[in-house]
């Protein structure tokens, strides 16, 4: 049926044949648009990319850069202090300087995972049942750690992925969720602030400037431009560059078969 003859109907009693005609056209582009849905890229016969990641040697090297800097660093002041130590110093500032020494070598190690799992490209692949049914699975290429490298490939059902963020929300300029459910709790909590007796106004003063004090550190480290991406029945976690990569429509097409899991 064309979509002239999908909106020759009769208007219904009481109503203006024109505000039939728009509601009509309405639900017409509602249901023949391609919203590029998981069901919709599963029909197709050819992959279909979702995502394309740029370049990441200048972000691989400065962290392998800082990462070697930290454990050079630390391993030169544990020889130093093991072999060649002040005669100020005591036991106990002694222990102190070797947890620093341990603090950074865990900063090292930090530094040097980060480049991994990073996803250089995921592509939509319509896979054939043996009983014929068309599913969607989902080909992650990892971006490679060292020049020379073959990049780790991984296809996963496209029902297993979550995402810990929008995509299209963070590429258009949005507020992230984790920002907008950050604000609703601090909402919450400045309410119970406010309530309650004057006795215990202080300590709920105190537990809230202790949370306040808490989210805003846990912010100064989310200050990566990467959405976490996992896949059940994979351990590990995958990074998506929300900032400079390319994605279809976006972000709104990877969005769109993400979210259908939950539906």
């Amino acid at each position: 049926m064309s979509a002239t003859q999908s909106i020759q109907c009769f208007p219904k009693m009481g109503r203006k044949a024109s505000e039939t005609t728009v509601e009509v056209l309405t639900v017409y582009a509602k249901t023949h648009q391609d919203p590029l849905k998981r069901h919709t890229l599963a029909s197709r016969s050819e992959p279909t990319l979702l995502y394309q990641g740029t370049s990441t040697t200048i972000y691989r090297l400065g962290c392998y850069t800082v990462g070697l800097l930290c454990f050079s660093w630390s391993l030169h002041a544990t020889f130093q202090m093991f072999f060649y130590p002040p005669s100020f110093m005591n036991r106990f500032m002694k222990s102190l300087y070797y947890g620093l020494c341990g603090l950074v070598v865990g900063m090292a190690a930090l530094f040097l995972m980060r480049p991994y799992r990073i996803i250089q490209s995921v592509q939509a692949l319509p896979v054939t049942s043996l009983k014929g049914t068309s599913t969607l699975h989902l080909k992650l290429e990892s971006a490679p750690l060292f020049p020379g490298i073959k990049p780790r490939t991984v296809s996963v059902p496209a029902g297993s992925v979550t995402l810990s963020d929008r995509l299209y929300a963070n590429k258009s300029g949005g507020v992230p969720l984790h920002v907008q459910e950050l604000r609703s709790k601090r909402a919450e909590k400045i309410m119970k602030l406010k309530r309650g007796n004057l006795m215990s106004l202080p300590i709920r003063q105190l537990s809230f400037h202790l949370w306040n004090g808490f989210q805003m550190l846990k912010e100064a480290f989310r200050s990566s431009p990467f959405i976490y991406l996992r896949a059940k029945g994979y351990q590990g976690t995958w990074k998506l560059d929300q900032g400079s990569g390319w994605a279809l429509d976006e972000g709104r097409a990877f969005d769109r078969v993400v979210k259908d899991n939950a539906t």
